[in-house]
């Protein structure tokens, strides 16, 4: 397979600007960007986010970025295509060897359209499009853009391939772009030094905690799902969907403030509205320990100075927490902070980085099996631990794109098949994102609906002025 990039209609235009740049710049570009690598070593995480695409989820992470002002849009497509080259991962196509798998350098990326635009009348339906619209693993690169105007207003949306990379990279590509941009902004013949030296792999995540014996250090857990999103099986054709909800800057000040009262991160915060929302709409037995997966950010681990590239440094934690009939907000967050900070103490995602490691000596083939025997028990059981990513603050400081400030922002966390649940929380200037992709009719809009509000409720009682549950 060889991608070069799909051109999709939905009456849009490519940028210009790309075509029409002279010899002499190319020539440049390329003499800039000839100690990339024409492959990149696939990691074992690379692996398992790519064999996702087999059935599980629409392996996509996504982001919406919007504008009060309007931005150049020929810089803008110039600074999507550079930062193929600021981090050659992006710029590369994942070749399914089944011995050796690996990323392979696209043949010529100066033909892709790397960004579009498009005139849009309403800009919410445009995005939801947007989203909704697949990512071809083996047509599309790693990376497409899109700028919606309406008016004088620019909304800016992103795809990434979760393959290549995890939610903390994709907050970190908003900012690359942004640089990107800016010096653009300054200096029109601007081209980045490619990142060719930063790690991607999770084995330097181990190395820095001084693990060599993988298999000695690997503790048994339990693994056994305990509950699953409300779902069921249904011979309809799925249908992806996406729900959002946004909580104002006001009332996230409210959580930030009730939280420190408590002892308590936003983390924590969320976590006690997920399980009552889930505690509220299944009714599952009381006192029986359900189980909510976390992910981490693994980079935690490794030296400030270390260079990172784009890539998957995420692993994943269990909390496992009993409903307690009539138990008030304080009183579950009590008990989340408690099991959190139990969690903490024994370096949390560090057992999964583990486990995925191991997978190193497997070839893709393999990867795939155990993956799809993984799910196949899932499907088999109709129970799979619901899942929270939390992105976290996408930017302390406002993004800018040249002058132009970057009013919102969010990012949206890969579409689930039923069993399977996540949702996805990230945060730009005090404003909390939430969000969940699914497949209709497996797992029902209101039923996703009914829960986001449940979250929101929970969320919205955490006001310290009355410390009500």
């Amino acid at each position: 397979m060889a991608p070069q990039g799909s051109q999709k209609g939905n009456g849009s235009d490519p940028l210009p600007g790309l075509k029409n740049a002279g010899i002499g710049k190319k020539v440049c570009l390329e003499m800039k960007s000839q100690n990339i690598p024409q492959t990149m070593p696939v990691t074992s995480q690379d692996m398992f986010n790519y064999a996702a695409r087999y059935g599980i989820s629409n392996h996509t992470l996504q982001a919406v970025i919007h504008f009060k002002d309007k931005l150049d849009e020929a810089k803008l497509a110039r600074a999507v295509r550079l930062s193929i080259d600021a981090e050659p991962v992006l710029g590369c196509f994942f070749v399914e060897r089944e011995n050796s798998p690996f990323w392979q350098r696209l043949f010529d990326p100066e033909k892709i359209s790397w960004c579009r635009l498009e005139e849009t009348k309403d800009r919410e339906d445009s995005v939801m499009k947007f989203l909704l619209e697949p990512l071809n693993m083996d047509l599309d690169p790693q990376i497409l853009a899109l700028l919606l105007r309406y008016c004088q207003e620019d909304t800016l949306c992103i795809k990434l391939n979760h393959a290549c990379c995890d939610g903390r990279s994709a907050r970190e590509y908003l900012k690359l772009l942004a640089g990107l941009y800016t010096k653009l902004c300054r200096d029109p013949s601007f081209e980045p030094e490619p990142n060719v030296q930063g790690k991607r792999d999770q084995s330097a995540v181990l190395e820095a905690q001084g693990i060599t014996e993988l298999k000695s250090s690997l503790i048994p857990e339990e693994t056994e799902p305990t509950w699953a999103f409300p779902w069921q099986r249904s011979a309809e054709q799925e249908s992806m969907q996406f729900s959002v909800t946004r909580i104002p800057s006001g009332n996230f000040r409210n959580i930030a403030a009730y939280a420190r009262a408590h002892g308590a991160t936003i983390n924590d915060i969320i976590l006690t509205a997920y399980f009552r929302a889930l505690f509220d709409m299944i009714e599952p037995k009381l006192y029986a320990p359900m189980e909510i997966q976390f992910t981490v950010d693994l980079r935690r681990y490794l030296p400030e100075e270390e260079n990172i590239s784009i890539s998957n440094l995420s692993g994943i934690e269990s909390l496992r927490l009993p409903g307690i009939k009539c138990e008030s907000f304080t009183s579950t967050l009590e008990r989340v902070v408690l099991a959190m900070k139990r969690i903490k103490i024994h370096f949390p995602g560090m057992q999964s980085a583990l486990a995925c490691e191991l997978m190193r000596g497997m070839n893709s083939q393999e990867v795939l099996e155990t993956v799809k025997k993984e799910w196949q028990t899932s499907l088999v059981s109709g129970k799979s631990s619901p899942m929270l990513t939390n992105l976290g603050v996408i930017s302390p400081t406002p993004l800018f794109f040249g002058e132009v400030e970057a009013e919102d922002a969010y990012v949206v966390t890969p579409a689930f098949h039923a069993p399977a649940f996540m949702l996805g929380a990230s945060t730009y200037n005090e404003v909390l994102t939430l969000t969940a992709g699914y497949y209709e009719s497996a797992t029902k809009k209101e039923d996703v609906d009914h829960f986001l509000d449940l979250v929101v409720g929970g969320l919205s009682s955490c006001d310290i002025r009355t410390d009500r549950a």
